[in-house]
């Protein structure tokens, strides 16, 4: 099955050469001025104010996919102005920040390859200079319209439903506020479900768990003995301390209802399930959250991985089995849990943010800090990969077709089947290719391997260095298992110390490594686990060729000019998934550039 990072391209490249080398076109147009000049008089084009120079040409337009998975598109515009009259008018047009122009591009001739372009883009950055001629060299920088989702500030979306009250103390006082925010949405909706939002006060029952209306659910446990949450959720005289969570999903759909309330652009963050796959299971158990206080995976009842403490039974441990209807996290990242705690770390941190940069303190009083969509997201998301050892990666990204939604996807998520890559021959002149590169460099750590060496290697690196999620690794660890069950009776025993939680994410790490391990070996590449003369090392793909559109993020490509190691070796293949595309029109002429990452396929 396909994925966001692995998929069949649309693109159809011409196969003779007729078609190579057609005229391209590119216009630019906004505020009523359009480049290139498309009048027809001689004086129109050749004296149009009297000045006896012409109308300003387009010298060249380049746009770009780039971002973190292809989320951006940038264009940059050159064009040259000949007397002062010209450039007043495209100064008035196009050289104002937050401005809208429209880029169209494609060819003209008798078979037009490669199909046509269009995008509206936001200029953000221009500049000019004023040459010996008196010309005005002019260029331009702007961004695609509907890229700039991750700046809406759902702090300041007041989406939220007028009179709700949550309690705000937990310790029997029962004081209460007015629900003005997200986070305040997250206590109310928690107290509503629990049934303790009222006089009697703030008191659930041990492993409490159950649907919210937005979607998602909930979970609460006793504290570990001894153990005293940040916020002291204390709920009076002869109770315990509460440990909350809210599953991502409730926090999505939360977000979605009331934050995201009314935007103009109707943006909507969805889970689909292809995008956003989560592999926890690994050879010597699953992958466990190395701080449960903050993040926790849940798994269905009776796995070991529930379980934090001396055995995992006693009630002062963290007993995930005690969530009678919280769903597993093998529906997805949307059943991972969020504490509760952790979510108010994060306001705390975007409200001081906001003090820092007033200057009275009545201001740092009453600042309350902007909290960009992405920037939320992305500190859960750091959070999650921390604590999962980097195997749960996620991001927020546009779909292609309707950029009003947004999907979260999981970058670790491994290569599906069924997808068919694009085959692009080099030689001869064949699909309009004008350059071509492939290169081969040997990972750090097997770099090390040969000396004698064994470096630690950040997951980011291994998703970059290892095209199947991570280098094959020597970790052979037979008593990993058990190292699991200790790291998280280590978490409790030391009460979440700083120092326990390491431990707990070294362990994972292991954990994740050997897996890695164990995939090389099924696919052949190891056959006696050490030997790295027939491991296919990562590549570096890039290509040139005549202008074509339709390029995605993700998009599976090859070349028919691989060396054979890389076609066969054991039953696997190496393919490219495009990380970045450039158009560049220049003069007539339209080419397209890509760059791809390798990744092996069973």
């Amino acid at each position: 099955m396909a994925n966001f990072f692995y998929r069949t391209a649309k693109v159809g490249l011409p196969t003779d050469m007729s078609m190579v080398r057609n005229n391209a076109y590119v216009t630019v147009s906004g505020g009523g001025f359009s480049l290139p000049y498309s009048g027809t008089s001689h004086a129109g084009t050749y004296n149009p104010n009297g000045s006896g120079r012409p109308q300003p040409i387009l010298k060249g337009v380049k746009i770009t996919m780039e971002g973190e998975a292809g989320s951006l598109r940038k264009c940059e515009v050159n064009f040259t102005c000949f007397d002062m009259a010209s450039f007043e008018k495209a100064e008035a047009a196009l050289l104002i920040p937050n401005s809208e122009i429209n880029v169209n591009w494609g060819y003209s001739g008798p078979k037009s390859p490669g199909g046509s372009g269009g995008q509206t883009f936001r200029v953000y950055d221009y500049s000019f200079k004023i040459t010996k001629e008196n010309y005005f060299d002019c260029s331009l920088k702007a961004v695609g319209k509907g890229s700039t989702f991750d700046e809406l500030d759902i702090n300041g979306q007041n989406g939220f439903p007028t009179g709700l009250k949550f309690i705000t103390d937990y310790d029997g006082i029962n004081d209460k506020a007015n629900v003005t925010n997200l986070f305040d949405y997250v206590d109310y909706a928690i107290q509503v479900a629990t049934g303790t939002n009222n006089s009697s006060g703030f008191n659930p029952p041990d492993g409490a768990a159950g649907p919210l209306p937005e979607g998602g659910h909930y979970g609460i446990l006793k504290a570990p003995k001894d153990y005293d949450p940040p916020s002291k959720l204390d709920t009076g005289w002869f109770t315990s301390a509460r440990v909350i969570w809210i599953s991502l999903g409730a926090i999505v759909g939360i977000v979605n209802r009331y934050c995201l309330k009314g935007n103009k652009n109707g943006y909507n963050i969805q889970f689909k399930q292809e995008y956003c796959k989560i592999s926890y299971q690994m050879p010597s158990g699953k992958i466990f959250a190395a701080n449960p206080i903050e993040c926790l995976l849940p798994y269905s009842s009776g796995t070991p991985e529930n379980r934090y403490g001396k055995d995992g039974w006693f009630k002062e441990a963290l007993n995930v089995d005690r969530f009678d209807s919280a769903p597993s996290i093998a529906g997805g990242p949307q059943n991972i849990l969020i504490g509760r705690d952790l979510l108010r770390a994060i306001q705390k941190a975007f409200d001081d943010e906001a003090k820092d940069e007033k200057e009275t303190s009545e201001e740092k009083d009453k600042a309350k800090g902007e909290m960009p969509l992405n920037r939320f997201f992305k500190k859960l998301f750091a959070t999650i990969r921390d604590q999962s050892g980097g195997a749960i990666d996620l991001m927020l990204d546009q779909d292609e077709d309707d950029r009003s939604t947004i999907h979260i996807i999981n970058k670790m998520t491994a290569p599906g089947g069924g997808v068919t890559p694009l085959v692009i021959n080099p030689t001869g002149g064949m699909n309009g290719i004008r350059e071509l590169s492939i290169g081969a460099k040997v990972p750090k750590e097997i770099q090390a391997k040969a000396f004698g060496g064994s470096p630690t290697v950040t997951q980011e690196e291994q998703a970059v260095n290892v095209v199947s999620g991570g280098t094959p690794d020597e970790t052979d660890d037979p008593g990993l298992a058990e190292r699991s069950l200790e790291a998280r009776k280590k978490l409790h025993s030391d009460k979440y110390s700083q120092d326990s939680i390491s431990s707990a994410k070294g362990v994972v790490r292991d954990l994740i490594n050997e897996a890695d391990t164990n995939k090389a070996a099924q696919l052949g590449l190891m056959p006696d686990g050490n030997d790295f003369s027939q491991v296919p090392f990562p590549l570096t793909f890039s290509a040139k060729m005549d202008g074509v559109e339709g390029f995605r993020f993700g998009d599976t490509v090859t070349s028919s000019y691989l060396p054979s190691r890389y076609r066969k070796g054991g039953g696997t293949r190496v393919v490219f998934t495009i990380t970045k595309y450039t158009h560049q029109i220049e003069g007539n002429d339209w080419s397209t550039e890509i760059e791809a990452l390798a990744r092996i396929v069973a």
